[in-house]
């Protein structure tokens, strides 16, 4: 039984956006340590998808226990696209927050974008698992 934010497929794919995007982010700043370790990062995260579509292939199931939320799921598309788009918003928020001069609405208005995407993506990320589930199973 897989779980999600821990080592479902979701929880994965979600990782392996978000610590590209931390790559980028090293890229463009030139921190070539930083970048080399993202690199081995996103590397090991590459080879546990590879280790977890072996399994369900081979064992023709996956399971997994999903997450609830706070907010009202059905007020949302819910899809890969949308976890990506989420997660480059969790990324653009934590580096507005932290460029430039400090101020307490800069930082109240990047927390609330950070909440909305945060809550987003826990839901995308269920439903990506709900989806390869029936896949899978054949539900």
């Amino acid at each position: 039984m897989k779980v999600t934010n821990i080592d479902s497929l979701s929880a994965y794919l979600d990782r392996l956006v978000s610590e590209r995007i931390k790559l980028y982010f090293f890229d463009k700043d030139e921190k070539t340590e930083e970048a080399k370790h993202q690199r081995k990062v996103i590397k090991e995260i590459r080879i546990k998808l590879v280790k977890l579509f072996e399994e369900i292939f081979e064992e023709h199931k996956y399971e997994y226990v999903g997450e609830k939320r706070t907010f009202d799921e059905a007020k949302l598309i819910l899809d890969v696209e949308k976890l990506v788009t989420d997660d480059l918003g969790v990324g653009a928020a934590y580096y507005e927050k932290t460029e430039g001069e400090p101020s307490l609405e800069k930082f109240m208005l990047n927390e609330a974008k950070l909440r909305v995407a945060n809550e987003s993506r826990g839901r995308q990320k269920n439903k990506i698992d709900a989806i390869f589930e029936s896949l899978i199973n054949g539900d």
